[in-house]
């Protein structure tokens, strides 16, 4: 199944994700994060040479900061909670209902996921630190980003787990850099 099966297939469970996404004032973690977190969800999906359940990790990126909406301490576990809840109403088997629980509850950077899928969203959510849609975001509003760039110089080498991860990381830091050169010069 490709991504725009997966995405039609899932449709109404991602729009209230967005619906949620859309709702959330911290620009470090809004809608134009969790488009990065898909975007290099699918990315590493379609590199990683690994038994992986795409469904559930789209999902996943979808809904993995859902829970920002209520609290940011301890948001993984809302996360989790909250498209439990939406899968169950839907009736969604109890398997593939796990599989996204565990693919959100441990992905903050200091968390080890259980599962492949968990590490593959992880990873996506590191990359953000250094999507364009996140700083755009940012410095557009004058959000101060010191907790990001604080893990930056740790980011490659002591959380990202696959190594296309980090190949990506290698492109996309300079693709950061020229949004924030962009930015700079913007203002002269």
């Amino acid at each position: 199944m490709d991504f725009e099966q997966i995405e039609n297939k899932h449709k109404n469970i991602i729009d209230i994700a967005k619906n949620y996404m859309i709702k959330i004032k911290d620009n470090e973690h809004d809608i134009n994060h969790m488009n990065d977190v898909v975007k290099y969800t699918k990315e590493l999906l379609s590199k990683v040479d690994d038994d992986l359940d795409k469904e559930v990790c789209v999902i996943a990126a979808y809904w993995h900061d859902v829970g920002r909406i209520k609290i940011n301490v301890g948001h993984e576990k809302i996360s989790a909670e909250m498209l439990k809840e939406y899968l169950e109403k839907n009736s969604y088997n109890s398997e593939f209902i796990l599989k996204c629980y565990k693919a959100i509850e441990n992905h903050k950077w200091n968390m080890t996921p259980q599962t492949k899928e968990g590490l593959i969203v992880k990873d996506a959510d590191k990359l953000a630190w250094i999507g364009s849609g996140r700083w755009s975001s940012c410095l557009k509003n004058k959000q101060r980003i010191d907790s990001i760039i604080e893990l930056l110089p740790r980011l490659r080498s002591e959380i990202l787990y696959f190594d296309e991860s980090k190949k990506i990381y290698d492109r996309d830091i300079v693709n950061l850099i020229k949004v924030l050169y962009k930015n700079i010069f913007s203002n002269f």
